[in-house]
């Protein structure tokens, strides 16, 4: 009878760890090395499934952007994970396609909004803010005194591609921010039409520094190498976003935005795993939620731009925090 007991223990223990396993796939839009959005996905996925003893399968889909959406169903149809995510505003239409392909599996978009399908979460990034406060810092210094500052009050930001969040959102909040440091401020806006060609990014800004621009905002990825070589070449400024890149270039890039992706997909990846993740649902996170930040603390930053212009920099974000300010007005 106890023999009998005891296999019946074994068995109850060894169902309860099959019932409760947990498995994550995350597609990639990209490779992992040196892009420090995804080191930063990777990481974030990496530290909650250490904790909490879940499977996590990651998968680089490289950048040919026309395999991401195969990629993306080929894992659904696997029939394995109780939980795919992948991100970037450019996979909506692909996470909305393999939702309804597949109804019984779970999706979660990070940094975008896919269509409220019931087996999708969202998680968008208030990119919008991120932009503004670059804004307002390139307006401040284009019209100040600092070394490398002209008189004409024009910025310039690059941006990879053409995407709603980029035209709807992030072009008009850094407009609007620049416009708070000085209604004159002018913003000319160019498009390399490509996430990964620095000789674009380099023969774009040259373009814009030799119109008057003496700042620019690089939302360019591997593009806005060219941009930052540009810049110190031709003695001007560059703002980055994402990751803090100040020290490649300390006095040319001035400061960067951050976007704290680790956190966001640490607490997607929790929740989806303790049963409280509503899909059906997207949620925007941002300086109130702790996913986007500033190099405030960053001691080149606090070495090349004046104490007065870091110190309204840093009003203008605790604004933006408390929603004081509405960026997009």
């Amino acid at each position: 009878m106890k023999r009998d007991n005891l296999i019946a223990l074994v068995i109850f223990f060894v169902f309860s760890i099959c019932s409760f396993s947990y498995s994550v796939a995350l597609m990639i839009t990209g490779e992992v090395g040196g892009n420090p959005i995804y080191e930063m996905m990777r990481d974030g996925a990496v530290r909650i499934s250490e904790e909490k003893g879940i499977e996590l399968k990651i998968v680089e889909g490289g950048y040919n952007s026309s395999k991401w959406e195969q990629n993306l169903i080929a894992l659904a149809s696997i029939g394995k994970y109780d939980l795919i995510i992948t991100f970037t505003e450019g996979m909506p239409s692909s996470v909305e396609k393999a939702a309804k392909m597949f109804p019984n599996q779970k999706f979660a978009l990070i940094d975008g909004i896919a269509k409220a399908d019931k087996n999708v979460f969202s998680l968008g990034f208030k990119d919008e803010e991120m932009t503004y406060i670059a804004g307002y810092l390139a307006g401040m210094v284009t019209v100040s005194n600092m070394e490398n500052a002209n008189s004409q009050k024009k910025i310039g930001l690059v941006a990879g591609d053409i995407y709603p969040a980029m035209t709807d959102r992030m072009l008009p909040a850094y407009r609007n921010g620049a416009r708070m440091a000085d209604e004159n401020v002018q913003v000319d806006f160019s498009v390399a039409g490509s996430w990964g060609d620095p000789n674009k990014g380099r023969e774009l800004a040259i373009s814009l520094f030799d119109s008057g621009v003496d700042v620019v905002l690089s939302i360019s990825g591997g593009t806005g190498v060219g941009i930052i070589e540009a810049a110190k070449n031709k003695g001007k400024y560059y703002i980055g976003v994402d990751s803090n890149v100040i020290s490649y270039a300390p006095g040319t890039i001035l400061a960067c935005t951050l976007k704290k992706a680790d956190n966001a997909i640490y607490d997607v990846i929790s929740r989806a795993y303790d049963g409280s993740l509503i899909f059906g649902n997207a949620e925007r996170w941002g300086i109130a939620q702790g996913v986007i930040d500033f190099t405030f603390e960053d001691t080149d930053f606090i070495k090349y731009v004046p104490e007065d212009i870091r110190n309204s920099v840093r009003d203008v974000f605790e604004r933006l925090k408390t929603g004081e300010i509405n960026p997009l007005q």
